[in-house]
């Protein structure tokens, strides 16, 4: 949506409405969406306009836990049948659901209080233990969705990643309509991701007037499969896709079919909700390639809200000293510029572009007779114990220098390694250093961390964030300091950069760096763009480094009068780009328009085809 569509408007739903959310993360903040879920509802916006926010999700009761921690250390549990909990006498409601479909129930209740924003919010929380589900049940369901949507759950029934969701929909379903009373209907479901999408056919298929099923792309699977897998990542892909969109061509039109992918089976029948939802333009633009019917149903853009504490130049400057105080520990010396790259160690996060741009500063850098490090937070072996951080740190000084094997290096973080061990051997102004861990405090980081130094005063200290991905549906991350007065450097297919562009009045602040890989020296035929290899993607990352780190070197602060502007520029943008604007400007309307349907009025498909 451009700049000047977007819309003052006031929420105008005179009855809050109930929100049922499918996701993996309805207990657990594993990545995005948990990130997302919780900057709606802890939104003041997002409560005037939601009354109930039902996460559900499944879990695995079969495992042993305590009881009080089945829904996470924020949780509390409100019923469970194989703990023989029921504070909330819900065992009449639940019970025969429990005993048709064979699983087991967890409910409750989950608080948000995210640290430093000032804001609070609760769900409810409804888990299902789908381990020993009823087959002929699930066989009657799955034949459902072969004769009504054409999907062929032989295909991939071998795979829990869809076995369990298509599992979840039946039972989740009718739990939920437990709940449920005559004053919350109809209620939204929102599937997020594939995950979500058996539920929502589940809701088509038997919902009636009851429900109103929403999409909400957090990604495209299918897209991200085709970049990732590429050598020519997002350099070939968006080409790729351009010239396809231009001569009416679809995904399978261009690589063949992609059914034998079980995410795309799912999302690739996302048009047929009552709604559907991209965090960003070029997720958008990849559902829409996905197949004809996407042409003919809207998707509307909601982007995700970027986190904006107030801070001031002391906070940040007192964040800086104690970042730069533990990198002379590291590194020897005192960085004049900090870097970071908080990310997860996959392959679309293009660390590897980090790596070429920091070979370009380096020299610039020597120039100015001025030197930086670049810290990379990411771990592929989960959180290391503090007993575990403090040996490592203590025999051979991580996290400066790494070991193979847990609890050290482990997956992806192995080659990441090897990257960075090259680079700090031949470069003197610039050192890389890899922090394979979550979280930023001692007991995570080690005893030469400064003593009360947290995540939020290693955002805050930061002079530039990377996150040149090669593909990134939004990315709250690369956006997180920007409000702390750093230079945010990301990709153009990154989905931030067009809620950047939605907001901005005039050119891009200072704070903002652009990098596209996908611009080609030369147009040419859709045969051309998918030719495009890893050779050619190399010669176009060596010219954006450089451009990059010129970039770079024209807008890092190197004094606090360049900080100070920074951060008054930065505070202005994310001002505009906050959960509650995100909300009340494109959340709402959507949610208003959807109350609204009927079976006379519907757009044709989900419960009203």
């Amino acid at each position: 949506m451009k700049k000047s569509e977007i819309r003052n408007s006031k929420s105008d739903i005179q009855n809050p409405l109930t929100l049922a959310h499918v996701t993996h993360e309805a207990v657990e903040q594993l990545g995005g969406i948990g990130t997302v879920l919780e900057g709606l509802i802890t939104s003041p916006v997002y409560q005037q306009s939601v009354k109930r926010s039902i996460l559900i999700g499944p879990t695995a009761t079969h495992i042993q836990a305590d009881p009080a921690n089945r829904l996470g250390e924020h949780g509390e549990v409100l019923y469970s049948s194989i703990d023989q909990i029921d504070k909330a006498g819900l065992a009449g409601k639940f019970r025969p659901v429990e005993w048709a479909f064979n699983v087991a129930i967890v409910y409750g209740k989950r608080y948000y209080d995210p640290p430093g924003q000032d804001r609070k919010g609760e769900s409810e929380v409804l888990l299902i233990d789908v381990f020993r589900a009823n087959p002929d049940r699930l066989n009657v369901f799955k034949l459902r969705l072969w004769e009504r949507f054409g999907i062929d759950s032989g295909r991939y029934e071998k795979s829990w990643d869809y076995e369990e969701y298509v599992r979840l929909a039946e039972p989740a379903f009718y739990a939920l309509q437990g709940l449920l009373s005559e004053e919350d209907w109809p209620c939204v479901l929102f599937a997020h991701e594939y995950m979500g999408m058996p539920a929502a056919l589940q809701a088509i298929l038997d919902g009636g007037d009851k429900f109103r099923t929403v999409f909400h792309a957090h990604e495209c699977a299918t897209a991200r499969r085709l970049v990732e897998d590429n050598p020519g990542h997002d350099t070939m892909f968006y080409n790729v896709l351009r010239k396809a969109r231009e001569q009416g061509l679809y995904v399978d039109d261009v690589y063949g079919s992609q059914d034998a992918f079980l995410r795309h089976a799912l999302i690739s029948r996302a048009h047929l909700c009552d709604g559907v939802i991209a965090v960003g333009d070029h997720t958008r633009d990849e559902l829409h390639f996905l197949n004809q019917p996407f042409d003919e149903h809207p998707v509307q853009l909601v982007y995700n809200g970027i986190p904006a504490p107030a801070i001031t130049l002391k906070q940040r400057n007192d964040s800086r000293a104690m970042l730069a105080e533990y990198s002379k520990k590291l590194v020897g010396y005192e960085p004049d510029v900090l870097m970071t790259h908080v990310t997860r160690p996959v392959v679309s996060k293009g660390l590897w572009r980090d790596v070429k741009v920091c070979h370009e500063l380096d020299a610039q850098l020597g120039k100015k007779k001025k030197k930086g490090i670049l810290y990379i937070l990411t771990s592929g072996g989960g959180v290391r114990r503090p007993q575990d951080v403090a040996h490592m740190e203590q025999q051979y000084g991580w996290p400066r220098h790494h070991r193979h094997g847990f609890p050290d290096l482990v997956g992806p973080e192995v080659d990441i390694q090897h990257m960075i061990e090259p680079f700090n051997a031949s470069h003197d102004h610039l050192q890389i250093v890899l922090v394979n861990q979550f979280g930023w405090s001692r007991d995570r980081i080690g005893r030469r961390l400064p003593k009360d130094m947290t995540i939020a005063d290693f955002r805050r200290a930061t002079d530039v964030e990377f996150g040149m991905a090669t593909y990134e549906p939004f990315g709250i991350s690369p956006l997180e300091p920007l409000g702390s007065g750093a230079v945010c450097v990301f990709s153009n297919v990154c989905g931030c950069r067009g809620f950047v562009d939605a907001v901005i009045d005039g050119d891009r602040p200072d704070n903002v760096i652009v990098a596209d890989f996908t611009q080609i020296d030369h147009d040419g035929t859709l045969h051309d763009m998918l030719a495009i290899d890893q050779t050619q993607r190399d010669i176009i990352e060596a010219r954006v480094a450089r451009e990059v780190a010129d970039d770079l070197m024209a807008r890092i602060p190197f004094n606090d009068k360049q900080r100070a502007a920074l951060i008054k520029s930065g505070q202005a943008l994310v001002k505009k780009m906050g959960w509650d604007q995100v909300v009340e400007h494109r959340l709402v309307p959507l949610l208003h328009g959807l109350r609204g349907l009927t079976p006379e009025n519907g757009n044709g498909v989900g419960p009203y085809a």
